[in-house]
């Protein structure tokens, strides 16, 4: 048979990028549909975000995304990662923004290195294992599976706070930009699946020993299209020579390479699981040349976790995934700007940034734009060091007050939160609503320090500076009444009171407090209402209940006040059973 002939039976591949595009485009539009069903109805099912499987492993939660989680990991175990080029917004985010580049005349080339392959298997670890490792060191139980609605705080499944763990919409659009444009320009094609993502890794594994494959059906003429095709940067068609099947957990099974070939002799199967045989050397396999030195990937190593820890989290905006892939983005391009130092030739895709050792044009504006970043890379490490050690302290002091033995100690450590937190805001160039907010509840208790020590008239004048800089702050204004009433300016105090609960009537304290100022001043029925107030709001709160019975005996009301005494006594008798009178 001719071979013009044996071309005319070759088989067919199908054209599988339209379908896969229109898959991806699918994907953006049940996005749209969810959130426009959110707006309209002001509940819909919880976000399908992957990263709630968090949430069910420390809480037990069982949310939507943890089951989704489990049906993307059951797919992969099944038929190979298809979840991930099929399914995944932030691999459509990659390929469009290759194919654009492609159509301007930009191919990125792929980015060969060691060091950071290493961070979506670290990232996984920190994100799924080291939590139960940190549970199992402080000795806590595995929480119990349960599901939960708005009204405990994270709905499993129906929520109306559908944002609750999701950026700003700015963030978004700055991530989308990094994870789907920039880091395709600097690293290559799906280098955020190769060097970032956690779950890229998890599926990885999962891909070892699942049965589906890219399989030979026949001799392969080694043209190497396949290859060429493969945006995942595996050597398609000589795994295909040497194992009849790709094994590399890499491959994402968007059947480009089932499509390129022209012989047809590429297809989607089922075959035994490829295990750990990407692992094994073949002479036929020809082996990546890495683009840098082991010593120039160390150092890589130390810039990426610099640059991550400065960014991550910094000023509550940067999340984890997006400061990883800042990270590898500014770690390359350092070691790039640094080889203008030592190497003969650099490039970075379609710049020649020096020749023959001599620094072009390009290669001083990139080395500018490397040492700007760095700048406010090492800007941010001071901010996000503030930053940390100051929200660290704030947390010993919500989490913890039992460990404050003496109010030293806990005076102490609002001293320190507040140093610190007072640099993040005067250095940093965003002050976030949260940090100022905090800022002046620590001034609060700074002014309680100075009227325990017996400084009242110090914490007066302070806490009067908080409330003119921060006039939102309920508990400024109640911490300043209660002042006022300490040294007798109950009129004033009663006047800080009504201004708490303006900006939060949820507090009985307050309201017992406005009611017994009210009590004192001779205005019995707002002290009713205030002391009513506050049991509506806690029941068992005895000292509302002890107030309403001084009044009712007050206006001669002895049946009430006889009622409202025996509750105020039986929820607190050590304060209030003194005051039962003993049956006959």
């Amino acid at each position: 048979m001719s071979g013009q002939s044996q071309l005319s039976n070759a088989r067919k591949p199908r054209q599988y990028g339209y379908w896969r595009a229109a898959s991806l485009a699918g994907v953006y539009l049940l996005f749209g549909l969810h959130i426009a069903h959110w707006k309209i109805t002001g509940r819909t099912l919880a976000p399908l975000e992957l990263n709630e499987v968090m949430y069910t492993l420390e809480l037990g939660i069982l949310t939507a995304g943890f089951l989704f989680m489990i049906l993307a990991m059951v797919s992969v175990l099944i038929v190979g990662r298809f979840f991930c080029s099929w399914g995944c917004h932030i691999l459509a985010l990659e390929d469009l923004s290759a194919w654009l580049l492609e159509k301007i005349g930009i191919r990125p080339k792929p980015v060969r290195l060691r060091s950071l392959l290493l961070v979506p298997p670290g990232a996984m670890v920190y994100m799924f294992v080291w939590p139960q490792i940190s549970r199992l060191i402080d000795g806590r139980e595995m929480p119990a599976l349960h599901i939960t609605t708005d009204q405990a705080g994270w709905a499993s499944f129906i929520t109306q706070d559908f944002w609750r763990n999701l950026p700003g919409p700015g963030v978004i659009v700055f991530t989308f930009f990094i994870v789907g444009f920039l880091i395709i320009y600097v690293l290559g094609s799906r280098s955020f699946c190769k060097y970032v993502c956690p779950y890229g890794a998890l599926f990885s594994l999962a891909d070892r020993v699942a049965p589906g494959k890219i399989i030979s059906l026949g001799d392969c003429s080694g043209c190497g299209i396949c290859t060429a095709k493969c945006s995942s940067d595996i050597r398609v068609h000589e795994e295909l020579t040497v194992f009849g099947k790709v094994v590399s957990p890499s491959c994402l099974k968007d059947m480009d390479c089932v499509s390129s070939c022209p012989e047809g002799n590429i297809a989607f199967g089922f075959t035994t699981p490829s295990f750990f045989k990407s692992w094994k050397s073949h002479e036929k396999i020809k082996q990546p040349r890495y683009d840098f030195t082991l010593l120039e990937e160390g150092l890589l190593v130390l810039l990426f976790l610099g640059f991550f820890f400065s960014i991550r989290g910094l000023y509550g905006i940067f999340p984890f995934m997006l400061s990883m892939a800042l990270a590898a983005i500014f770690s390359f391009g350092a070691i790039k700007a640094i080889r203008l130092v030592y190497a003969d030739h650099v490039r970075l895709n379609q710049f020649q940034l020096m020749i023959n050792q001599r620094i072009r044009r390009a290669g001083w504006v990139f080395a500018a734009i490397v040492v700007v970043v760095g700048a406010m890379g090492m800007h941010s490490g001071y901010i996000r060091y503030h930053e940390f050690v100051g929200w660290r302290a704030v947390r010993a002091l919500e989490q913890h007050p039992s460990e404050m033995d003496e109010p030293s100690d806990a005076s102490a450590m609002v001293e320190l939160a507040y140093a610190h937190l007072m640099t993040t805001k005067k250095w940093g160039v965003y002050t976030p609503s949260a940090l100022d907010e905090k800022i002046g509840e620590l001034r609060v208790a700074r002014a309680q320090v100075q009227a325990q020590g017996g400084d009242g008239a110090g914490a007066i004048a302070e806490l009067e500076s908080v409330i003119q800089d921060y006039p939102d702050l309920a508990i400024g204004h109640y911490n300043l009444g209660g002042l006022y009433a300490m040294v007798g300016r109950d009129a004033d105090a009663i006047e800080q009171f009504e201004a708490a609960l303006k900006l939060d009537p949820s507090d009985p304290e307050t309201w017992n407090t406005l009611g017994y100022l009210l009590l004192k001043a001779g205005r019995m029925d707002h002290a009713e209402y205030c002391f009513h107030a506050a049991i509506e709001r806690k029941a068992d709160y005895a000292h509302p209940y002890f107030h309403l019975a001084r009044l009712m005996a007050m206006q001669g009301r002895y049946s009430q006040a006889e009622i409202y005494i025996k509750q105020a006594a039986e929820l607190d008798p050590e304060s209030y059973g003194q005051f039962l009178t003993p049956s006959p």
